[in-house]
């Protein structure tokens, strides 16, 4: 009965390494699994806003302005309004090939605040600029990034602000080829513009190699929206597909991935499997990850691509953690089809914008009691 016992364990232990031998993603840091919160609360401290005019698309709020950007808008690529009266206060970033004008931007929440007001940040990625824009749509200042890609091959993608000279940026995954394997390797740079340098790296995976017969990209299961915490400490990483929340921390340059215990296995992104997605948007302050779960829009499978199979738009549940990785709370809004999100970190207000424009503010001040 002793070898026999002994035996047991002895194949478990190798079962357990093999196991552990075949996992081909590992986080640089910890992953940790929790549990759903019991509580589900459905916000009701709502207000309907009636906003003058055409105000579609997309949509970010900071400090009692909704911003509002649209190519179908004639006078300008974003209209900003009051978030109290619901008036246009401007129209800026007017859509262009000219010098005072934008093609098409990135803007991913990059907002200061000073004693000239408040300006945003947005990365003009057709002139290879980055812009820091005020409430009257001047340009305040000028990054060019076309020289960006001649250090370490450095293509900027999303982006946040450290100081008057550095910035971080993310760094789409690059395909390497070893021996018959694809490795990705997305990660974010540490980079001072003004002398382009790199400072520090940040990877995210480790031990990641692909088999080059997966049927699909997995680059596309990795990808994750960003958001960093106003401190600059840590950024918050939603995965679209894996259903987890990264932290990176910035100092110590460790990983803490979050998920439940449903959650998709870090090894389907080498399988080339389809997955759902999950998450669909993402906003943060100094307290909280609001992470915007995702449903999937009904498609005709039987004539649909990869992407168009896979559309998504958010389920108006959001799953809020805090900045040690605390799953907290789970808000739903009213409005089952609320399409778009967005989040005034200032005054601590949500806003949902549904399919026929209707936009509602909730106030979350109940969450920092």
């Amino acid at each position: 009965m002793k070898y026999l016992t002994i035996l047991i364990f002895g194949i478990l232990f190798l079962i357990s390494c093999r196991n552990r031998d075949n996992d081909t993603i590992k986080f640089y840091g910890e992953t940790i699994t929790v549990a759903y919160p019991k509580q589900v609360d459905t916000l009701h401290n709502s207000k309907i806003l009636e906003l003058e005019g055409e105000y579609t698309g997309d949509f970010d709020a900071y400090d009692g302005v909704l911003m509002f950007r649209s190519e179908k808008h004639p006078n300008g690529y974003t209209y900003l309004y009051d978030a109290e009266t619901g008036k246009r206060k401007n129209a800026i970033c007017p859509f262009g090939q000219g010098p005072e004008e934008v093609l098409y931007y990135v803007f991913e929440d990059n907002f200061e605040k000073d004693s000239n007001g408040i300006h945003f940040w947005i990365s003009d990625v057709n002139k290879k600029r980055l812009l820091k824009i005020n409430m009257q749509g001047q340009f305040t200042q000028i990054i060019n990034t076309s020289n960006f890609k001649s250090t370490n091959s450095f293509g900027i993608g999303e982006f946040f602000m450290v100081n008057d000279s550095v910035l971080l940026a993310y760094v789409q995954p690059g395909e390497i080829f070893t021996d018959g394997q694809k490795c990705y390797s997305p990660s974010y740079h540490v980079f001072n513009y003004k002398t382009n340098k790199i400072l520090r790296t940040y990877e995210f995976y480790s031990d990641y190699t692909v088999d080059e017969g997966a049927g699909i990209n997995p680059d596309m299961y990795l990808y994750s929206i960003d958001r960093i915490k106003p401190d600059k400490s840590k950024i918050a990483m939603a995965m679209w597909h894996l259903n987890r929340i990264n932290i990176l921390d910035l100092k110590s340059g460790k990983i803490k991935s979050i998920g439940t215990k449903d959650a998709p296995d870090l090894n389907l992104a080498s399988s080339g499997k389809r997955v759902k997605p999950y998450y669909r948007g993402l906003r943060c302050d100094e307290h909280y990850i609001y992470a915007i779960e995702s449903t999937l829009v009904e498609r005709n499978k039987n004539n649909a691509s990869f992407w168009y199979e896979n559309l998504t738009k958010p389920s108006g549940r959001i799953h809020v953690f805090d900045w040690d990785g605390n799953f907290t709370n789970i808000l739903q809004v009213k409005e089952d089809v609320a399409v778009n999100f967005a989040f005034d970190p200032v005054h601590k207000k949500l806003y949902s914008k549904t399919d026929t424009e209707k936009v509602t503010a909730y106030d979350l001040n109940f969450l920092y009691k």
